[in-house]
């Protein structure tokens, strides 16, 4: 499972939405994956985007050269609404962790597993 974060500032007078508007893909990845946006409790220019895909890290290196064309024009878009991009990064996720009440380790994927469904949808 690999998780991208981005952490970008909307320019000036420009809202989420807008955002949102020139954000969406415009073709699937053809991979499971899900994207969560979210806007900064201190400052509403602030927007962390977070995606997980249900793939390995070669596979991740063959679908990105894949999908790499469709980005560019999608990034393209973005930059219309953002003023920075401050941080941009994928990480190899290793473990997920439920601090509800007693702390305790939740194995990917399991029924408790918040990527649950994006790890199934990867084993069909």
């Amino acid at each position: 499972m690999i998780v991208s974060v981005f952490v970008r500032r909307l320019k000036e007078g420009r809202t989420f939405e807008e955002f949102i508007a020139e954000w969406e893909a415009d073709k699937g990845f053809g991979v499971p994956a899900r994207v969560i946006n979210s806007v900064s409790l201190e400052d509403p220019r602030d927007i962390l985007t977070i995606g997980f895909v249900a793939v390995t890290v070669d596979e991740l290196m063959a679908n990105l050269e894949r999908v790499s064309p469709q980005e560019a024009v999608r990034h393209e878009r973005i930059e219309t609404v953002i003023e920075s991009t401050s941080l941009k990064a994928m990480y190899d996720v290793r473990t997920e962790h439920d601090f509800t009440n007693d702390p305790r380790v939740i194995q990917l994927g399991s029924p408790e597993s918040l990527l649950r469904a994006l790890v199934a949808e990867a084993d069909h």
